[in-house]
Order: C-alpha cells, then structure tokens, then sequence
C-alpha cells in the first residue's frame, strides 16, 4: 500500500516540474519572441525548437517558427511546420494564409490555391485572400478566374488602390486597354504619391491611339520627375 505521504510528495513533485517547464516554456517564448522583432530569424528559429522540446503540442510554437523560417525564406521547412500547426489547430486561418503564400513562393500554385480556397470557404469575402488566389490563378494563366477573384475583391475593399492596380494589370493582359485605364484612373485617386500612373496611362493611350491623352498624361509624368517617360514623350508629342 503506498503510504499518503508518499503520495504527496509525488504530486508536489509532479507540480513542480510542470511548473517550472511552463515558467522555461514562457522565458523562451519571449526571447523567441523578441529575435523575432528584431528579425534575427535563424535565433528565433531555434528559440522556438526549444520551446517545441518543452511544448510539442502547443500549436503556437509550430506557427511561429514557421512564420520565421518563411521570413528567412525558407519556404519547404515553413510548410511542414504550418502543416503541423494545422494538425493540431485546424481552423487557424493564419497558417492558411502563410501555407498558401509559402507554396506560391515555391511555385506550387495549385497547393496555394487550394489554401486561400479554404479560407474563403470559412471567409467568403475576405479580400486578402481574394488577392493572393488571384495571383496564384494568373501565375497559372487562369486570368479569367483571376479577374473574378479582383472583382470580388473589390466590392469588398473599395477603397485599396492596390486592388485597382492589380486589376488594371491583369486587364492590360486580357486586352482590355480601356478597362485597364479605368482601373488606373482609380489607382490615381487612391495612391496620390503613385506618380509612375501617368506614365503607365500614358503607354496604354498610345495602344489605342489617343496620341493627345498620351501627351497629357507624359506631360503630369514629367513635372514629377518621371524621367523614362521623356523618350516617349519626345517621339509623340514634341511635334505636336
């Protein structure tokens, strides 16, 4: 029979340890933590394996030095670890996001789409990954399905510029110059310091021979200081 005291001094053991592996856990998470805002990515990599050792199925451990190994661009090692985070967290959005950007940097971009997929299974509307599966579907010359996801994208952000300038560059691939100009016409409004625009319009009003728009638009190009559109602007507007 195992006497009570025994029994006790068991348990006080048993509390101790976990607490001073919770206590070492959270120490090495902060300084984990901190190698990663000051972006020492390799130390935050290993701080964070450390806390793994001590915390195997804590899923924030995993996601971390994910994030940190896709920091130093190592993309393959960032991938089995937000695989592992989503093992233990399933509907943890973010390593979606970082799992889909990460094989799109590897060029998977069937695996990257089938990521954002997901998150918009669980956020119809979120234009972040609107955006990314965009880009991963006009990597793969889906630019139709591509379009689709900017539109969308849009109805839901109105106001990002950076929506807009995508859609006009995809549209400049689909042919659609006046489509394209629409779409950078808005980008002027919504990025004012985006100068390079009026070189950009520029270009596009030559494809569709509206010389005089051209000259316009080199013109506003060249009083801030955009120097490439002076040689355009020399072959079709100095003799005007």
């Amino acid at each position: 029979m195992i006497k009570p005291i025994t029994i006790y001094f068991t348990c006080l053991i048993t509390l101790c340890t976990f607490h001073c592996h919770a206590q070492q856990g959270s120490e090495i998470l902060i300084q984990a933590n901190k190698a990663s805002l000051e972006r020492d990515y390799k130390k935050a990599f290993n701080l964070y394996t450390d806390y793994i050792l001590i915390n195997p199925s804590d899923f924030r451990g995993y996601f971390n030095r994910g994030t940190s190994a896709y920091n130093a661009k190592n993309y393959a090692s960032a991938i089995q670890d937000f695989t592992k985070t989503l093992q233990l967290n399933p509907i943890f959005m973010e390593a979606y996001y970082f799992r889909g950007q990460s094989f799109y940097h590897l060029k998977k971009y069937r695996n990257a789409i089938s990521d954002y997929s997901y998150g918009l299974l669980k956020k119809p509307n979120n234009s972040s990954f609107l955006k990314l599966r965009a880009d991963a579907y006009a990597e793969r010359g889906q630019k139709d399905s591509a379009l689709i996801d900017l539109n969308n994208a849009i109805e839901t952000d109105k106001l990002s510029g950076d929506l807009y300038k995508r859609r006009a560059e995809l549209k400049v691939k689909l042919n659609d110059i006046e489509g394209s100009l629409k779409d950078y016409s808005a980008v002027e409004k919504l990025i004012p310091s985006y100068k390079m625009v009026h070189y950009i319009k520029g270009k596009l009003y030559i494809q569709i021979k509206e010389i005089d728009f051209a000259c316009d638009e080199f013109e506003k190009a060249l009083k801030h200081r955009i120097v490439v559109a002076d040689q355009l602007n020399e072959e079709y507007c100095t003799s005007l």
